[in-house]
């Protein structure tokens, strides 16, 4: 007897020219591989169900971030201006940088594929001013996005 991987006993196979051994070897294998599949489909309906939760949780995540944001926007209507106004500026500021960026790695690219400390010196000089930068636009955008909403139309 062999042990096959469901764990099931399967007889040693004596003679492949028996066709009736072969017949209840690939009766064997059919069922194994169809039991396989069955739990293949409960895994992926298992997921599914996962996938929709994690929709659901999203939309509400950004129903109450969208209330959110409306509510402050209410409260701080004087900022909005300032904000839509700052948008544009700091987009300049962050074009600017990129350029500056550009030219960096072009200037210097065989440097900064051969040593380490060249490459920590760039992520240190660029990285942070840029990481900062693109997360002060990610917030004034939505900001400056609803003050252009909320204008009346002329």
């Amino acid at each position: 007897m062999e042990v096959s991987p469901t764990g099931q006993n399967t007889p040693a196979i004596a003679n492949t020219n028996d066709p009736i051994l072969l017949l209840h070897l690939l009766a064997n294998l059919q069922n194994q591989t169809l039991e396989s599949q069955r739990q293949i489909i409960e895994i992926q309906r298992q997921q599914l169900e996962i996938s929709r939760e994690l929709l659901q949780v999203s939309r509400e995540q950004r129903a109450r971030q969208g209330a959110e944001l409306e509510r402050w926007q209410n409260g701080h209507e004087h900022v909005l201006e300032a904000c839509r106004d700052t948008l544009g500026r700091l987009e300049q500021v962050h074009a600017s940088l990129m350029g500056e960026l550009a030219n960096y790695v072009e200037e210097n690219h065989e440097n900064l594929l051969e040593g380490d400390f060249s490459l920590s010196d760039f992520v240190d000089r660029y990285g942070p001013k840029l990481a900062h930068v693109n997360t002060m636009l990610a917030v004034l955008r939505p900001l400056a996005a609803a003050k252009n909403n909320n204008k009346p139309e002329g």
